[in-house]
């Protein structure tokens, strides 16, 4: 603390007239009044007393007289959300709120993601929080875990899933939510890997059970699992089935219509045929007109000339 006096002062007239009177009475007389007013002068001096407060002030004895002044001790300042008073005891504040971020938000399934927060207190200031500083609550599924220092793993999933975190600083909770993305659609659980999306097993068949699997037909229509799945069909109902006709077309002895359904948008048919199912390959359909009626698409072949014609859909399912 740096402290300022300014002083001020002067003789007092009694003073002036005693070294003129003294002046004309000899030397040895001289001296000794000389002597007498500097104890007096320093006497007087002796008595300046001085005071310090809060904020400075003003004190004085005789003749003279001290103004001080004390600098700033105290104050606030401020840096973006932080906030620091200079010159308390003590800076006391409260948590009142906490909110939770992940970074990434969303992130695959697999991944990991670092979780952190930020402390709201009574006064409004904002104190940011590291992934350590949070008590981190058990997770459940679709993470598999968060560490002690706030680094939140995801398990595997079969669908896009949203998953809960929860934290608690100095006893005042907060919560949010990550996105764990299902970047593989085939490996979960006993699905893993079976060629049917593990979305659609779990929405017939639930869970781990073996109806799903790609070979099982249970309503016995002779189209199993993994034909259901690539046509669309439903495959725990006996009347979703795959249809193909083929008939003639009146007045055109060359030419034949592929009727089936159902037929999807976000699936491509493509026609095939072939002279001889004993030998040879399937070819695409080239020469057709093509029709929809809801979910019934007619195919035409324009261009059936030979003595025998076999043909078949293709379905791509992306």
């Amino acid at each position: 603390m740096n402290t300022t006096r300014c002083s001020r002062g002067a003789l007092s007239p009694r003073h002036v007239g005693l070294h003129a009177q003294l002046t004309h009475a000899g030397g040895a007389a001289w001296l000794q009044g000389l002597a007498a007013i500097v104890a007096s002068t320093l006497f007087a001096a002796d008595l300046v007393t001085s005071s310090v407060d809060g904020g400075g002030g003003r004190s004085g004895a005789g003749s003279y007289t001290n103004d001080g002044c004390v600098g700033g001790i105290g104050g606030i300042g401020s840096s973006g959300s932080q906030v620091a008073r200079h010159g308390f005891a003590g800076q006391l504040t409260e948590v009142t709120g906490l909110s939770v971020t992940g970074t990434p938000t969303q992130l695959n399934e697999g991944a990991t993601s670092q979780l952190s927060g930020a402390a709201t207190m009574d006064d409004d200031t904002v104190t940011d929080l590291s992934g350590s500083d949070i008590n981190w609550s058990v997770p459940s599924w679709p993470l598999a875990s968060i560490s002690a220092s706030g680094v939140a793993s995801a398990a595997v999933v079969y669908a896009n899933t949203s998953a809960s975190v929860n934290g608690v600083y100095l006893d005042v909770p907060g919560s949010n939510s990550v996105l764990v993305l299902n970047t593989d659609l085939d490996n979960y659980g006993i699905y893993d890997s079976d060629g049917i999306a593990d979305s659609w097993q779990i929405q017939f068949f639930g869970f781990d059970n073996p109806d799903a699997a790609p070979s099982a037909d249970v309503t016995g229509t002779g189209q199993n699992n993994l034909f259901k799945y690539i046509a669309g069909l439903d495959p725990t109902n006996v009347a979703s089935v795959f249809r193909l006709r083929i008939l003639p077309v009146a007045g055109q002895p060359n030419q034949k219509q592929l009727m089936f359904n159902p037929r999807w948008d976000d699936r491509v048919y493509t026609p095939l045929f072939r002279t001889n199912l004993l030998s040879g390959t399937w070819m695409t359909l080239t020469d057709t007109n093509v029709t929809d009626n809801g979910a019934e698409r007619t195919v035409t072949d324009t261009n059936a000339i030979d003595n025998a014609r076999f043909y078949r859909i293709q379905i791509t399912y992306p």
